[in-house]
């Protein structure tokens, strides 16, 4: 019983980390959404350096906490502490933020294209704004799925752990 109960803290322990971890990675985001809303301003003259680094940094950011949160992943293993349910979601959640972080630099990378063109021609601002919209719905949609897949871990928390 003692050594069940223990194991339970730990897992409880370590998915509250991945909730810390998690929400550092939304922070990061914004920041990055901050910055990148502060690049455009620049238009239509980017600095493309300027860009590459803050998608350097942010991707640094990212990969960090990406490797903390596989180390917990790992110890959800069967040969840890054999919590498939959790290995399952935690692994979920990184494919989700993967693809969360793919699209929006796509976002970004068509929103600067469509304020360069917008400096020559409108002729193609209902394409890139379709474009666009496209985007923002996946990006919701991920986060929707993100949202619920952290849902699922709370309840793992509360009820099983």
């Amino acid at each position: 019983m003692y050594e069940k109960n223990l194991l339970s803290d730990q897992i409880g322990k370590e998915l509250r980390q991945v909730f810390d971890l998690q929400e550092k990675r939304v922070r990061i985001y914004d920041d990055f959404d901050v910055r990148f809303k502060e690049y455009l301003l620049d238009a239509p003259n980017f600095d493309s350096t300027k860009l590459g680094s803050m998608c350097r940094e942010t991707a640094e950011e990212m990969n960090s906490i990406s490797r903390q949160i596989i180390q917990i992943k790992s110890n959800f293993s069967p040969q840890v502490y054999n919590a498939p349910e959790l290995f399952g979601l935690v692994e979920k959640l990184q494919n989700l933020e993967q693809l969360k972080f793919k699209n929006t630099l796509e976002y970004y990378v068509t929103e600067q294209q469509r304020l360069e063109k917008l400096n020559t021609t409108d002729e193609l601002e209902f394409e890139f704004r379709e474009k666009l919209n496209r985007f923002k719905k996946e990006l919701n949609d991920i986060k929707l799925k993100i949202n619920e897949c952290l849902e699922e871990m709370r309840y793992e928390l509360y009820e099983n752990v």
